[in-house]
């Protein structure tokens, strides 16, 4: 009867007595080591705490079948230690241990002489599976060295060298792509990072994505890389014979030669691939090069790992931006209903909007904190939707009752949002944008540092629109009068950073 493959690794392991020598700054793993090694086979496990110790005890036992080695330690390094002990001893098999599978430096520990790795945290089955090839590989090489038959066991070490580099490029490859697809955080970006990291992969110069429109019929031009011709731009899925329409049409890989077809766009060799969604064909993939090489058959592997995790990313970021657009529009059409009910505050929240991010551009915002402002800065007077009429609309001075009910507003717009999952910032610049900066303002009486920062820029733009729009009780200021009020309260009402800012802004739009 034929047992598994790793049966028979497993009674390799189990016929004889392996030495093994563990070396590692870090002593839990080096015990968690230790101790599984001891349920998976006949193993003599002896530990030091750097490669200095490592090497001395190395040279003390006198014959050690193999090493597991972390790469990252002071002093002597992983890399350096196993290169001295294959100067020793070539026929020991050296594992190097890792939190970090880089590509380059997995190489490097490769050509020192190491035959595996183990990535940090490693799970007890490819700890198995690497004893498996280091107790297989020793055998090879004490055999070949007691035979003399060196050639051998070199031809041997390169295949297996060869099948783990493929092994850890493949694994380097799907953690960086998952690893960078994490990050993105819109389809656009997602698209254009998809076509860079296609070319980066298959070594080749230009790259397209489509995406297939079911509406108008077509396969849009979403994302590209360095040149492409205008008729590739929007392509018709009746246009048979055409490569990206191929992909659509089969649903598989192709690699054509684009200068024999006489009705294609480009003059490059293709390699196109399709991305599904629920299996059904969202999009074409596509990298070129002007000749043919065996890049492209690793490509195809490579370009379908790609795929399958953009595929996933892509489905996951359009739900994520049908949710966030249906909430905005639901938030938008109640901030219009509340606005509609004054014609005083009419686009208040708009412009109060346009003015803020003008501010925010002055003073070195960053991306995310601009977003921030562009979604929350529209909502932050959503709270009066719960504040009543008569108060709102009343032409005359409102009672003190009256004013402590309309200071309630931010909260109330903060409570309405923090439903809704809108992120910790975006609620904290609802919240407090009628703070100020002396400790006077509400709901919270926050002062200087403490309110955030997008809540200050808010709170300058709210009162320069209010100052300058008609208010049942007054007549707008100009633009000249808002700005020097706003100036004299720099420092009590409002931040100076903020407020220096806004006159720029006003003065560059002067």
């Amino acid at each position: 009867m034929t047992q598994p493959l790793h049966a028979v690794d497993q009674e390799m392991v189990n016929s004889g007595k392996w030495t093994l020598l563990i070396i590692d700054d870090d002593a839990p793993t080096r015990q968690v080591l230790a101790q599984s090694l001891e349920t998976l086979g006949d193993f003599s496990v002896y530990e030091a705490a750097n490669g200095v110790d490592g090497l001395a005890q190395f040279q003390k036992l006198g014959n050690v079948d193999g090493v597991l080695v972390d790469i990252n330690m002071p002093g002597m390094d992983g890399i350096e230690f196993v290169s001295r002990i294959k100067d020793l001893d070539n026929s020991v098999v050296a594992i190097v241990i890792t939190g970090y599978p880089s590509m380059d430096v997995i190489i490097e520990a490769m050509r020192a002489g190491a035959a595996d790795f183990l990535s940090k945290p490693f799970k007890f089955d490819q700890l198995r599976l690497a004893m498996e090839r280091l107790t297989r590989e020793r055998r090879i090489l004490l055999d070949n060295r007691l035979l003399s038959q060196e050639v051998v066991a070199k031809k041997a070490l390169e295949e297996l060298n060869q099948k783990l580099e493929k092994k850890i490029r493949e694994q380097t490859v799907l953690f960086t792509i998952s690893d960078t697809l994490s990050r993105i955080k819109n389809t656009q970006e997602l698209y254009q990072q998809v076509v860079t990291m296609a070319a980066a992969l298959t070594e080749t110069k230009e790259a397209k994505f489509w995406v297939v429109n079911h509406d108008t019929k077509t396969l849009m031009l979403a994302a590209a890389l360095n040149a492409f011709q205008e008729c590739e731009r929007q392509i018709a899925l009746d246009a048979n014979g055409l490569p990206p329409v191929q992909v659509v049409q089969e649903g598989i890989p192709i690699l054509v030669d684009s200068a024999s077809r006489k009705n294609s766009c480009s003059d490059a060799f293709q390699l196109l691939v399709p991305l599904f969604i629920r299996d059904e064909v969202f999009g074409v993939l596509s990298v070129a090069s002007p000749v043919h090489d065996r890049n492209f058959e690793e490509g195809i592997f490579l370009l379908h790992l790609l795929a399958e995790k953009a595929s996933l990313t892509i489905e996951n970021l359009l739900l994520y931006e049908s949710v966030i657009q249906n909430l905005h529009a639901t938030l938008k059409a109640l901030v219009r209903s509340l606005e509609a009910k004054d014609p005083y505050t009419k686009e208040h929240s708009h412009r109060v909007t346009e003015v803020a991010v003008s501010i925010a551009t002055k003073m070195g915002c960053s991306a995310e904190e601009m977003d921030s402002l562009r979604f929350a800065g529209p909502l932050h007077d959503i709270g009066k939707i719960g504040i009543s009429d008569q108060i709102l609309m009343k032409p005359g001075k409102l009672t003190k009752d009256e004013y402590e009910i309309i200071k309630a507003h931010p909260v109330i717009g903060a409570e309405i949002v923090g439903h809704l999952g809108l992120l910790p910032v975006e609620k904290a610049i609802i919240r407090h944008h009628h703070e100020r900066w002396d400790g006077r303002g509400y709901p919270d009486g926050l002062r200087q540092g403490e309110i955030p920062r997008l809540s200050r820029i808010l709170a300058v733009a709210d009162t320069f629109d209010a100052m300058t729009s008609c208010r049942p009780y007054r007549k707008a200021l100009s633009v000249e009068k808002a700005e020097q009020e706003i100036e004299k309260n720099g420092g009590s009402q409002f931040d100076p950073e903020v407020v220096e800012a806004f006159i720029s802004y006003l003065n560059e739009k002067r």
